[in-house]
């Protein structure tokens, strides 16, 4: 049987004291419970969705570098592709909703320093963690 920290929600062993995650002393673990349960109390837990304490494992998506905060879910392959083939014009800004970012890219694209950025984006999105259905957050 796993237990949950109260404190970030990170689950953990039973022979565990300390919360591998916050640090936090055991007698502050609730039990596993039902998908339910666990399911609502990690959605009410302000630091399970900070990024600071967001962990990267099988079922959470992680993060592709980029600017801004109005992150969309998106295929890994597809963005971290088009990033790198066709990231020169911002093609995978326009695929991951960021309008605005395509347009700069396509302004800029005779500098040279799109296709770099769209390179390590590219890169950076293919060696993301994703949600276990292969899908990032871009």
């Amino acid at each position: 049987m796993s237990k949950f920290c109260q404190n970030c929600g990170q689950q953990m062993d039973d022979n565990v004291d300390y919360c591998p995650n916050c640090g936090t002393y055991s007698k502050n673990i609730m039990p596993a419970a039902s998908d339910n349960n666990i399911n609502q109390y990690q959605n009410s837990n302000q630091y399970q969705n900070s990024s600071q304490y967001q962990s990267y494992g099988a079922g959470v998506p992680g993060t592709a570098w980029g600017l801004g905060d109005d992150k969309k879910l998106v295929n890994k392959v597809a963005y971290g592709i088009l990033a790198i083939l066709l990231g020169y014009f911002g093609i995978h800004k326009f695929y991951a909703g960021k309008t605005m970012w395509g347009v700069l890219y396509i302004l800029f694209c005779w500098t040279g320093i799109p296709a770099i950025l769209a390179l390590v984006e590219g890169i950076i999105g293919l060696t993301t963690h994703d949600d276990g259905q292969g899908n990032i957050l871009a």
